[in-house]
């Protein structure tokens, strides 16, 4: 009867997945630590201003203000920083609490970026990486701060 039941339930809440698939099927990176000013979540193409405490998942996109800045704690202790201006994505992020593999890939189209490597890095160096519009960015080190200046378009 029980198994039944269940069947049911499952079968029935199927279709609310396939309506809502990011918020069931998102994977949490890190979670917001600190934060100053007014930092915006793009996810899914929703826009989110974000809270200390909140969860960031891949795929999700930030912008921080004029003024702003952003601290992520991920769960490997790999930590991210961002300043004003600056707009990043989690990429892929994969910690396994085990083995202590996994990766992490952030993209940073315009600001800067401070990481601090954790478990990740410090198993793997080639782990964590930052892409950037001209080049990628492996933090082999402890720290690693990208700058990247919004790029210009000469007229031909």
């Amino acid at each position: 009867m029980k198994n039944r039941l269940f069947k049911k339930l499952v079968l029935a809440l199927f279709p609310l997945a396939m309506l809502f698939p990011t918020a069931i099927f998102a994977q949490n990176a890190g979670v917001v630590k600190t934060m100053l000013g007014n930092v915006q979540l793009d996810r899914a193409g929703e826009l989110i201003n974000l809270a200390l405490g909140d969860e960031v998942y891949i795929a999700d996109k930030l912008q921080t203000q004029n003024n702003s800045s952003v601290g992520i704690l991920f769960s490997d202790d790999t930590r991210i920083g961002a300043g004003p201006d600056t707009s990043f994505s989690i990429d892929d992020y994969q910690y396994d609490s085990k083995t202590q593999l996994g990766r992490a890939d952030l993209s940073v189209k315009n600001g800067t970026l401070a990481v601090v490597g954790g478990k990740l890095a410090a198993k793997d160096p080639q782990s964590v990486k930052v892409h950037t519009p001209t080049s990628t960015l492996t933090a082999t080190c402890s720290t690693l701060s990208v700058k990247v200046d919004p790029l210009i378009k000469e007229a031909p």
